[in-house]
């Protein structure tokens, strides 16, 4: 588009101006506020971050509002604040885990990511979705209890009340261990975790060879029982549920339904009520990666609803192919003459279209009347509130994490490349 055209080649002569590349040094994040007017180029006038003397209107962005004022899609853009105050609170038994209900209040949760469901991800997640349960990357045990006087640092437990609910994943294989980490985590994280998830699954060979936990864990069902009833003694009293997610077995002990059921009961007589399958068995032994272990074995869905329906008193949670909310919604339903799983799990689905899984998931799975947020431009400047007041308060990670959530926010979208390629341009000037 002409406008845009212009507009991108305006940018940098901009920022070398005096005013205008001071306020870049001090805010970095006005860049996605140019970078958005790509896909909003409605804005008569525009105006950067901390410096509200700088306002740079444009003629051809006005004939361009003009242009595509009548697409139903486009809005007038006004500076809305979207409320990302804690949602409602959800009701947890207070009762050992062992007598929790059946009725799992989270029908959608997005699955830990190394690299992805930091703090920063995390508050673009709960902006879109106020219902969702939300993980933390996976977090060792070790290093929560050798870093107790920094758990809020990005890399540790980092987080806001804003992010509940909160499920906190820790990896680990030693159950002493595991259960001080749990505490040190609860103290912590305090009301806004309302489960704690032991790893079981990962497959990456620091994680399950060198270490000996993740889905190494699936060899020794034995030693998950003792870590979950470690975990149970430290969470059930406050009332925080203890989960485990797993994958259906391994190339190392097999990955037949026997082999799986045999790992859920093994875990459910330490005291675990709810199970998060990855339903793919995971290859130790062939040197896979961890992005083949997440393609190349085969999925095995029905896996999940016979558990279901052979351990009724648990519930469970499918992982694995889900990128849409559709094949969500189809599993939460009795599937194939099997009943439902009680919830679904997404993972590189709400990384790579995080609007279209969470933006709308409150009101099509969670029981919601309205959704979250109404437009994706409304997310981005509550997003950019956030951003800006996490860059005041000094970054203790590198500054391109604030970016990341929100590069994939307008997928799907006109000029959504470009947005992501001028964002990741401005990241590397």
């Amino acid at each position: 588009l002409e406008s845009s055209h212009h507009f991108i080649a305006s940018v940098p002569a901009l920022s070398r101006s005096p005013d205008p590349c001071a306020a870049t040094a001090r805010s970095a994040l006005s860049v996605l506020r140019f970078a958005s007017v790509l896909l909003h180029p409605h804005c008569h006038t525009w105006r950067l971050p901390h410096s509200p003397g700088i306002v740079r209107p444009s003629a051809l962005l006005i004939r361009r509002a003009h242009t595509i004022s009548r697409h139903p899609r486009v809005r007038a853009r006004k500076r809305s604040r979207v409320d990302v105050q804690r949602p409602e609170s959800v009701e947890i038994d207070e009762a050992p885990n062992a007598a929790m209900s059946l009725t799992y209040p989270y029908p959608l949760s997005v699955a830990p990511m190394m690299g992805v469901t930091d703090r920063h991800y995390r508050a673009m997640a709960r902006i879109l979705s106020a219902r969702a349960l939300l993980h933390t990357e996976m977090v060792v045990d070790a290093a929560i209890t050798h870093n107790r006087d920094d758990l809020g640092h990005t890399r540790f437990l980092g987080h806001a009340a804003a992010e509940a609910p909160l499920c906190v994943q820790l990896g680990g294989n030693d159950p002493g261990t595991l259960a001080a980490a749990a505490a040190l985590a609860l103290g912590h994280v305090g009301d806004a975790c309302v489960e704690v998830n032991l790893n079981c699954g990962c497959p990456s060979d620091v994680v399950a060879a060198r270490h000996e936990f993740g889905a190494r864990l699936m060899l020794k069902p034995d030693r998950v029982r003792e870590i979950v009833a470690a975990l149970d003694r430290v969470c059930a009293p406050r009332g925080t549920r203890v989960s485990v997610k797993h994958r259906l077995g391994t190339d190392l002990s097999g990955s037949d339904y026997a082999t799986t059921r045999a790992f859920v009961e093994a875990a459910r007589a330490g005291g675990c009520r709810h199970f998060a399958l990855h339903a793919r068995a995971a290859v130790l032994a062939a040197g896979f990666s961890t992005q083949q272990n997440r393609t190349i074995p085969p999925l095995e869905p029905a896996v999940a609803h016979r558990l279901v329906a052979d351990v009724p008193d648990c519930t469970f949670a499918l992982n694995g192919g889900l990128a849409t909310l559709d094949a969500c919604a189809a599993h939460l339903e009795p599937w194939r003459g099997l009943p439902a799983v009680h919830s679904c799990m997404v993972g590189r689905g709400a990384w790579y279209a995080p609007w279209e899984v969470l933006a709308t998931a409150d009101r099509r799975l969670c029981g919601s009347a309205t959704h979250r947020v109404a437009t994706r431009g409304a997310a981005l400047d509550a997003y950019l509130d956030y951003a800006d007041a996490r860059f005041d308060e000094g970054l203790d990670v590198a500054e391109d994490a604030l970016y990341r959530p929100v590069q994939y926010l307008f997928a799907g979208e006109p000029n959504a490349k470009a947005f992501r390629v001028r964002l990741h341009d401005e990241v590397r000037r």
